[in-house]
C-alpha cells in the first residue's frame, strides 16, 4: 500500500487537532497504538487504554524511529526528529488514523451494523447469509469469526480494534465485496473503533443488564449504543429497531434522520410480528411489512429467535431486497456456532450448547429449551471473572426458577477466584432449588451428563464457540462441545 503523507492524516484528523509542533509533511510509514510494533517512520498513537496508558511509552515508541506521535495528555514534546500532534481525544484520532492509512475502505461498502445485548451474533449471520443468498459478495465481522471474501479469521472480540477494523473493510473490499454484516458493541462505539464509517443499514436488537463493569449503568449503556444511530447514519439509511424493548421504543422516538423500520407485536410496529408458532423443530411468525402479509420459517428455536429473524428481516427489505428472497435465507436457516448448537450423542440427550452469559439470554433460552425437554432441563453455567458482577445473583436466580437442576460452575475466572464468583451466583438462588456446585467445569459437565437421562435436556451456558478457558490471565485449551462429547464416551 503506497504510504501517505502526514499532511493528509491531519486534514482527516479535521477539528480533533489542536496543536502541532511543527510544519513538516513527509510519507510516513505504518501507524499503530502499540510501542513494541513501531518501525522506523511510523505514527504512533498514545491510547490510554483500560490496562494501561500508551502516553507513558511515548519514550519507547521515539526510540524505536516513531516520526509523529499523536496525544491527548501533557506529555514532553522536545525530542527534535518528531513532530508530536496534540488532540482532543485519543481515541477517535487513532480510528481516523487508520482510517487514512487503508485508505478509507469502508466507503466502497454497503455495511449492514448488528447492536444491541443479545442477538448480535445470530443477526450478523443471518443477514450475511440473506445477502449472499441475493448474490451479494458479503463480509462478516462477528463475536465467532471474520469472513473478509479472502479468508476467515477467528475473532479475538466482538468488534476488532480500529486498525485489525480498517484491514478487514480493505481486505473485504479488495476481494470484491460490496457489502458486510456486522456486530457493532458498545465498546466499539464508546472507543469510536468504526471511525467515520455510514451505514446503509443498522439493527437494534434489545437491551439488558451486561457490561455495567464498563458502563457503570444502563443510561450510559444505551448511549454508547445510540451511538451507531446518531453518528454512523444518513437519511438513506435504513434502521429496524426492535420497538417492543423499552430502550428500542426511545431509541425509536429519536430516530428522525433514517427510513425506519421498527418491528415487534406492538400494532404501531411498521412490522408487526403475529401468529408465532414455537415448534419443537420450527419456529413460525407471521409478519406484516405495508399492507402485506408474509410467512417467515426458521429452524431457529425460541420466541427471542422469532424476534431475530423478524428483524433481519426488516433490515433486509430496507435494504432493499426481495422479500421472496429473504424469506427462502430464512427458511434455510444459518449454522450460528455456540448458539443453541447441539453436540451429537448417542445416550439419547438434548445436550445444548449456548453463548447466554447475561440473565436476559440465559432465561430466553431456557424458556425456548422447555417446550422441545420431554424430560428434565439441566443448566450448566457460571459468570466471567472481571465482568459487571451485578448480573450474577440474577443469573442464578433464573436458572432456579427456569431449569429443574442447575450446576453452577466456573466460566472465564480471569483474576478473579471461581469460588467467589459461585458465592455471587449461588447468592440468588432460593434454597428449595435443586442446584450443585461444582467449580471445576469440565468436572460440572460430566456431573450434568452423568445426571441426565434419556429425553432430559443439558444446557451448558456461557462460553458458546469459545475454544479456551481464562484463568489467571492465561488461556487454557477449553471447548464445551468437546468436553461434552468426551463426558458422552465415559
Amino acid at each position: 500500500m503506497k504510504h501517505k503523507h502526514l499532511s493528509e492524516y491531519v486534514a482527516h484528523l479535521g477539528s480533533l487537532v489542536l496543536g502541532k509542533t511543527d510544519g513538516r509533511d513527509f510519507a510516513v510509514g505504518n501507524v499503530t497504538n502499540d510501542s513494541r510494533k513501531i518501525g522506523k517512520d511510523d505514527i504512533f498513537v498514545a491510547v490510554k487504554g483500560a490496562s494501561s496508558d500508551g502516553h507513558e511509552f511515548v519514550g519507547r515508541a521515539l526510540a524505536a524511529g516513531a516520526a509523529v506521535i499523536v496525544h491527548e495528555k501533557d506529555i514532553d514534546t522536545s525530542a527534535p526528529r518528531a513532530i508530536f500532534i496534540r488532540v482532543k481525544k485519543s481515541y477517535p484520532a487513532y480510528a481516523a488514523i487508520c482510517e487514512t492509512f487503508f485508505d478509507y475502505p469502508a466507503r466502497n461498502l454497503k455495511l449492514a451494523g448488528i447492536t444491541g445485548t443479545n442477538g448480535k451474533t445470530t443477526n450478523a449471520y443471518l443477514l450475511h447469509s440473506i445477502l449472499s443468498d441475493s448474490s451479494l459478495k458479503t463480509g462478516l465481522i462477528s463475536t465467532v469469526c471474520r469472513r473478509t471474501g479472502k479468508k476467515t479469521i477467528m475473532s479475538e472480540r466482538t468488534t476488532p480494534e480500529a486498525y485489525e477494523l480498517q484491514e478487514t473493510f480493505r481486505e473485504m473490499a479488495d476481494s470484491g465485496c460490496t457489502h458486510a454484516a456486522m456486530e457493532v458493541s458498545s465498546h466499539a462505539l464508546d472507543q469510536n473503533r468504526t471511525g467515520s464509517a455510514k451505514f446503509a443499514g443498522v439493527l437494534f436488537t434489545n437491551l439488558t443488564g451486561d457490561h455495567l463493569d464498563y458502563h457503570k449503568d444502563m443510561e450510559s449503556y444505551f448511549s454508547a449504543k445510540k451511538i451507531l444511530f446518531d453518528n454512523h447514519t444518513d437519511e438513506s439509511s435504513a434502521a429496524a429497531i426492535n420497538t417492543d424493548d423499552h430502550y428500542g421504543k426511545m431509541l425509536a422516538e429519536g430516530a428522525k434522520n433514517m427510513r425506519l423500520f421498527s418491528f415487534g407485536k406492538t400494532p404501531e410496529a411498521k412490522c408487526r410480528m403475529k401468529n408465532l408458532v414455537l415448534g419443537e423443530h420450527e419456529t413460525v411468525v407471521e409478519v406484516s411489512l405495508d399492507g402485506k402479509k408474509y410467512i417467515l420459517t426458521t429452524p431457529l428455536l425460541g420466541e427471542y429467535n422469532g424476534y431475530n429473524v423478524t428483524g433481519a428481516f426488516a433490515l433486509a427489505c430496507g435494504l432493499g431486497l426481495e422479500p421472496v428472497k429473504i424469506i427462502e435465507s430464512i427458511a434455510k436457516g444459518v449454522n450460528v456456532p455456540g448458539r443453541l448448537e447441539k453436540v451429537p450423542n448417542t445416550k439419547g440427550i438434548n445436550i445444548i450448547v449456548d453463548y447466554a452469559h447475561t440473565d436476559d439470554a440465559l432465561g430466553r433460552v431456557l424458556t425456548a429449551l422447555r417446550p422441545v425437554t420431554r424430560g428434565k432441563l439441566i443448566c450448566v453455567f457460571g459468570c466471567g471473572g472481571d465482568r459487571d458482577r451485578s448480573k450474577r445473583p440474577r443469573m442464578g436466580a433464573l436458572s432456579a426458577k427456569l431449569a429443574d437442576f442447575s450446576i453452577v460452575t466456573s466460566d472465564n475466572p480471569r483474576t478473579e477466584k471461581p469460588e467467589e464468583i459461585i458465592k455471587e451466583i449461588i447468592a440468588g438462588i432460593t434454597p428449595s432449588a435443586k442446584f450443585k456446585n461444582i467449580p471445576d467445569r469440565r468436572s460440572a459437565i460430566c456431573e450434568a451428563i452423568k445426571y441426565a437421562h434419556p429425553g432430559d435436556t443439558v444446557l451448558l451456558a456461557g462460553k458458546g464457540h469459545e475454544t479456551y478457558q481464562e484463568i489467571k490471565g492465561v488461556k487454557h485449551p477449553f471447548d464445551d462441545r468437546e468436553e461434552a462429547e468426551k463426558a458422552c464416551r465415559l
